[in-house]
C-alpha cells in the first residue's frame, strides 16, 4: 500500500510490482522493473529512498532513513528477506544476504556481496565485487566473475517474477 507523507507520494514506475502487505511511506521513487516483496516497510519519512531498474526488495526487508541519510539502490541489485536498510548506498549488481544490516553513510560497492546475517558498521565502504560477512562485516575475498554473474542472474529471475505475479493479478 502506497502512503502519502510530508507531501510526498511513493513514486512507482508502471512496470514495478508490489506484493501485498507491503508499506511504502513517503519520499520514494522505485524506477522500471522493480520488485518490492510481500510485507516489506519502505519508510521515506526524513529522506528520499531510491530503488534503481531492475532491482528486488524481497519479502520482510525494512528500509529507513534518517535525517541526511537517503537511500539509494543501484540497478539489478538483491536484497535478500528481512534485510534492514538503513541510510545507506547499495551499488549496481550487488546482492544483499538475507538478515543482513546495513547502517547509516555505508556503501556497498558495485557487484559485492554482503552474506546473510552480516552487520556493516556505519560509514563502512565494502570494495566493488568483494565478499563481506559477519558481526562486523569483514572481507571474505574478491569475488569470481561466476559469482557476480549468479548474482545478476537472481536480479533478473525476480525481474521475471515480478511479471509473473502481476499478470497472475497476485495483488492487494
Amino acid at each position: 500500500m502506497l502512503h502519502k507523507l510530508k507531501g510526498h507520494y511513493p513514486s512507482v514506475d508502471p512496470s514495478t510490482y508490489i506484493a501485498p502487505g507491503a508499506q511504502l511511506i513517503g519520499n520514494i521513487e522505485l524506477q522500471e522493473d522493480t520488485t518490492v516483496w510481500f510485507n516489506v516497510v519502505m519508510r521515506g519519512d526524513n529522506e528520499k529512498i531510491t530503488i534503481g531498474k531492475g532491482s528486488n526488495v524481497q519479502d520482510g526487508t525494512v528500509v529507513h532513513v534518517d535525517p541526511g541519510y537517503p537511500v539509494n539502490v543501484g540497478e539489478n541489485v538483491t536484497i535478500g528477506h528481512n534485510v534492514i536498510l538503513h541510510g545507506c548506498t547499495v551499488k549496481d549488481g550487488a546482492l544483499i544476504g538475507m538478515g543482513a544490516t546495513i547502517l547509516n553513510g555505508a556503501v556497498i560497492g558495485e557487484g559485492a556481496l554482503v552474506a546473510a546475517g552480516a552487520l556493516v558498521t556505519e560509514g563502512k565502504v565494502i570494495e566493488p565485487g568483494m565478499l563481506v560477512a559477519g558481526v562486523p562485516a569483514k572481507a571474505i575475498r574478491q569475488l569470481s566473475p561466476e559469482n557476480i554473474e549468479r548474482a545478476k542472474h537472481g536480479a533478473h529471475h525476480y525481474v521475471e517474477n515480478g511479471a509473473l505475479y502481476k499478470k497472475e493479478n497476485v495483488s492487494e
